[in-house]
C-alpha cells in the first residue's frame, strides 16, 4: 500500500514494549499503518532484576527477553540498529548502515547514570544501568574475592574484599542487599573468611529510600543491613573517586576496588543532544498528551520524559515509563485517527524493594508489607509484567530462574523447589508405573469390563463412607460431601452409559501403560495420571489403595520422561515444530 503510515518507536524499554504492545492492538487489522520498533540491542531487559544479576542470584539469561519473542506473530517489526541521527524535519533517523522514514515518531531511549560531575566517577566507578553493566560487576566483584584469596598483603586483601555501592535509592539499595548475600558463597568458594568482607551502603542525604514514607519501613531497612553486615553512611557525599578508592566529603578514605555508582540518573545521552526543551535532569520537556514541544508527530516516553501535573513530577520507576508508553501510542492512533486525544493520568500501585532475596519492603497505596510477605507480592508483580509481555513462555522462564534453577538457596522459599535428583533415577518408577496401569486395563477386559456396567450411582459415598476411621464419625459429611456431588454426575451422565465410559477408562489405563513404559508423552501421561486415579476412586471404581498412582504421577510430571524415553527424540522435534506455529508464537503458549 503506497500511502501506509508509518510509526517508529525508538527504544525497546519498558515504553517502547508497551507502546509497541498498545499500537498491535489498535491497528492489527488495519493495513494502512505500519509499526517498527528499532533498539540497538536485540532484546528487552529487566532493569529492576539487574542486580540480582550483578549479585550472583541469578544467571544471566533471566534479565533478557528477546525483542522478536516478545513481537512475534503481531504487527510489529523489530529492527536492530543503532540510530545515530535524527532529523526531524526529514522525518527520518539514520543509522550507518541505513535510513529509516517516519510518519510518527516515539522516543523511548531511557536514561543513563548521573555521576553530577564528580571527580573520578565517570573513569572509576562501576554503574548499574544495562545488561553489560550487571555483567561487568558479576564477573569483578568475583575476580575480587579471587584475588583476595591468593593475597597475603593484610591491606591489599582489605582493600580487594571492600565494595561500596554509592547511592541510597532503589538501585543502591538493592545492589548492596545483593552482595550482602553473595558474600558468604563467594567466600566459601574461594576460602574466605567472610568476616573480612566489608560491604558500605553510601548516600548523601540523611535518610535512604526516600520514595517510601514510612519511617518503621525505612528502620526495617536498616535492621536488615546489619544481619548482612552491611555498614550504612548517611550524610556521606562522595567527592572524588580513584583507582584505589575514594573520599568523602568530611575527608574520610576508604580504600576499595569496587565502587558501584547508583546515586542518579539523567535524560539518555543521545535524546539530550537531539535539541528538544529540557527539563529536570535534562529529560525532555512534554505535554499532557505525551508530545514534544517542538514536533507533534514526536512523542516521548519512560525515563527521558519531564512531565508534571497536578499528582506531582513524572517519577522514573516502571509503572510511570509503561503508562507514558501507553498514553503516548493512544495519542499517535489519535493523531492517525482524527479522534480525541487522550491527556495523560499517573496511577501508581506502589514501590517495593528488596535486600537480598528473603527480604523486602513494600508500600502498596498505603497496604505495606514487610519481609516474607513483600518479596511475595515483589514476585507476583513481576509475574504479572511478564505474562503481559510474553505470556506463559516468559512466565516459566522466570520461575525457572528464581525457583527451580536457584543457587545457594537464595530465593525467598529458600532452595526446596530447586533441589534436583537426576531422572534416570525415576525410570524404574516410570516403568513399573506403566506396568501396573496395563495390568489393571487388561484385568479389567477379563472381568467383563467392555460387556457389563460395573459402575453404579451409589459406589462413590458408599466408598467414601468405608475409608472412614472408627471414631472419626465427625469427619464423614465432608468425606462424602465430594464423592456426593460425584455421585449425581454418575447418575445423569455416567450410569446410562456405563459400559460406553467403562470402555474408554479401560483403553486410557492400557494406553497410559505402555507410553509410560516407552516414555512418550511422559509429561501428559503423568498429568493424566493423576487425575484419573482421582476420578477413578471418588466414582467408587476402586479402593483407596490406588492413591500411590497419584502421588507416583506427581513424581513423574518433571523429567522423568527425558532419559531412556522416546520423548528424547521425538519431544525436541516436537517443540521445534510448535514453536514455528502462528499460534504457538502469536500465543507464548511454549516451553523454552
Amino acid at each position: 500500500m503506497a500511502n501506509k503510515k508509518k510509526i517508529v518507536i525508538l527504544g525497546g524499554g519498558y515504553a517502547g514494549v508497551k507502546a509497541g504492545k498498545t499500537l498491535h492492538k489498535l491497528f492489527k487489522k488495519d493495513d494502512s499503518v505500519e509499526i517498527t520498533l528499532i533498539d540497538k540491542k536485540p532484546y528487552h531487559t529487566l532493569m529492576t532484576e539487574l542486580h540480582e544479576v550483578a549479585g550472583h542470584r541469578t544467571e544471566p539469561d533471566a534479565i533478557r527477553i528477546d525483542l522478536r519473542t516478545i513481537f512475534q506473530g503481531r504487527k510489529v517489526n523489530v529492527v536492530t540498529d543503532a540510530i545515530q541521527n535524527i532529523d526531524f524535519e526529514k522525518r527520518t533517523l539514520e543509522s550507518e548502515k541505513t535510513t529509516y522514514a517516519y510518519d510518527y515518531l516515539l522516543i523511548a531511549c531511557g536514561s543513563d547514570s548521573n555521576s553530577f560531575g564528580i571527580d573520578g566517577v565517570d573513569e572509576h566507578a562501576f554503574t548499574l544501568w544495562s545488561y553489560e553493566d550487571a555483567i561487568r560487576i558479576r564477573e569483578h566483584v568475583e575476580k575480587m574475592f579471587e584475588m583476595a584469596s591468593i593475597e597475603e598483603d593484610p591491606v591489599v586483601r582489605q582493600q580487594l574484599l571492600t565494595f561500596a555501592v554509592v547511592g541510597g535509592g532503589f538501585t543502591g539499595v538493592e545492589m548492596i542487599g545483593e552482595l550482602g548475600e553473595a558474600k558468604k558463597h563467594l567466600s566459601e568458594k574461594y576460602g574466605v573468611d567472610p568476616n573480612e568482607v566489608t560491604l558500605y551502603n553510601i548516600e548523601a542525604a540523611p535518610r535512604i529510600l526516600n520514595t517510601l514514607k514510612d519511617e518503621k519501613q525505612i528502620a526495617k531497612v536498616e535492621k536488615r543491613y546489619k544481619k548482612l553486615g552491611i555498614q550504612l553512611l548517611k550524610n556521606a557525599a562522595l567527592v572524588k573517586a580513584t583507582e584505589d578508592g575514594f573520599d568523602l566529603k568530611d575527608g574520610t578514605h576508604i580504600k576499595t576496588k569496587t565502587l558501584i555508582w547508583g546515586a542518579g540518573i539523567k535524560v539518555n545521552n543521545f535524546v539530550g543532544k537531539l535539541g528538544f526543551e529540557a527539563g529536570r535532569g535534562g529529560r525532555v520537556a512534554v505535554n499532557a498528551f505525551m508530545q514534544s514541544g517542538t514536533h507533534e508527530n514526536v512523542y516521548l516516553a519512560g525515563d527521558n520524559v519531564h512531565y508534571e501535573d497536578g499528582d506531582g513530577l513524572l517519577p522514573q520507576i516502571v509503572e510511570a515509563a509503561e503508562q507514558t508508553g501507553h498514553t503516548a501510542a493512544l495519542n499517535i492512533a489519535a493523531q492517525i485517527n482524527n479522534t480525541e486525544m487522550h491527556s495523560h493520568k499517573q496511577n501508581y500501585h506502589g514501590f517495593m524493594v528488596s535486600i537480598g532475596s528473603r527480604y523486602a519492603v513494600s508500600d502498596n497505596n498505603g497496604l505495606k508489607f514487610n519481609g516474607f510477605l513483600a518479596v511475595l507480592v515483589k514476585h507476583l508483580v513481576n509475574f504479572f509484567y511478564l505474562f503481559t509481555v510474553s505470556g506463559v513462555a516468559q512466565l516459566f522462564e522466570y520461575w525457572r530462574h528464581e525457583f527451580f534453577h536457584v543457587k545457594n538457596r537464595r530465593s525467598f522459599l529458600g532452595g526446596h523447589f530447586a533441589a534436583a535428583t537426576p531422572n534416570f533415577w525415576l525410570v524404574p518408577l516410570r516403568v513399573y508405573m506403566g506396568v501396573m496401569w496395563l495390568i489393571e486395563g487388561l484385568n479389567k477386559i477379563d472381568e467383563g469390563w467392555l460387556s457389563e456396567a460395573k459402575i453404579y450411582a451409589s459406589d462413590a459415598v458408599a466408598q467414601a463412607s468405608e475409608w472412614v476411621e472408627p471414631g472419626a464419625e465427625a469427619v464423614k459429611p465432608l468425606i462424602e460431601t465430594v464423592p456426593g456431588i460425584v455421585q449425581w454426575g454418575i447418575d445423569v451422565f455416567v450410569a446410562p452409559n456405563a459400559v460406553l465410559f467403562q470402555t474408554g477408562m479401560v483403553l486410557a489405563e492400557i494406553v497410559l501403560g505402555l507410553a509410560l513404559i516407552a516414555g512418550l508423552f511422559t509429561f501428559i501421561s503423568a498429568v493424566v495420571t493423576t487425575v484419573m486415579t482421582v476420578a477413578i476412586t471418588l466414582t467408587g471404581m476402586a479402593d483407596a489403595s490406588i492413591l500411590w498412582f497419584f502421588f507416583g504421577g506427581i513424581a513423574l510430571i518433571s523429567g522423568s520422561g527425558t532419559v531412556f524415553s522416546l520423548d528424547y527424540y521425538v519431544m525436541p522435534v516436537l517443540k521445534k515444530w510448535w514453536k514455528s506455529t502462528k499460534f504457538a508464537r502469536k500465543s507464548y503458549l511454549y516451553f523454552h
